[in-house]
């Protein structure tokens, strides 16, 4: 069985599997899961009204169903970073009630390197970064208007600082930008996006590995 991507909604995730299902319509594969061969808006959309937590696209070929799924959203880009500061800290702000990592749209002429430098040092105030690697990258949807979603994919990069000099920017409803040590994240891991999660686990787990 293969995951060829995770696409989030909130906390909920969508999944696509090559593994050929039994059955030709959607059904619960265990609690909380709903299991389909055919990927269409209106399987996605009886998910969204549901209160199932999965939704798995299984089939033969696990990347070709993502890229049929691609196709009933509007596509948009954002990069963003995981800044490590002096003390072996991390960056978090603080928006919408939800703890997050600094990122945004790339814009026009932008490389994601580029974008993500930029968003990170315009949402939290903060100079001199620079980018040591690659994170994985991650996909989540949301509504556009009543009759259109989006399928974001944000460049995930890691960074390092000099400085713990931050300053949040009101302007785009962040109220907090605080370091944080990598060991003590409950409280971020509690009240953050499923993407975001899901994404500091790995850092975690690579960074105990790296230790």
């Amino acid at each position: 069985m293969e995951t060829s991507h995770t696409v989030f909604f909130n906390n909920r995730k969508i999944l696509f599997l090559s593994e050929p299902a039994k059955d030709t319509d959607h059904k619960k594969i265990q609690p909380g899961c709903i299991i389909s061969t055919v990927v269409s808006r209106s399987v996605f959309m009886k998910f969204i009204g549901s209160d199932d937590q999965t939704l798995v696209f299984a089939g033969d070929d696990a990347s070709l169903l993502f890229r049929q799924f691609a196709r009933l959203f509007l596509f948009a880009e954002a990069a963003g970073g995981l800044v490590a500061g002096p003390g072996d800290k991390w960056l978090f702000i603080y928006r919408n009630d939800r703890w997050d990592l600094p990122k945004g749209h790339i814009e026009k002429g932008e490389i994601p390197e580029e974008a993500a430098i930029r968003e990170a040092e315009e949402e939290c105030g903060i100079k001199g970064l620079e980018i040591t690697g690659d994170l994985p990258h991650t996909h989540h949807v949301y509504p556009y208007d009543e009759n259109q979603w989006v399928l974001k994919r944000t460049h995930w990069f890691m960074m390092k600082t000099d400085s713990l000099t931050t300053s949040p920017q009101f302007s785009e409803g962040i109220t907090r930008a605080e370091w944080k040590h990598p060991d003590h994240l409950s409280g971020v891991l509690q009240n953050t996006y499923g993407s975001i999660r899901e994404l500091l686990l790995t850092c975690q787990m690579q960074r105990n590995q790296n230790q």
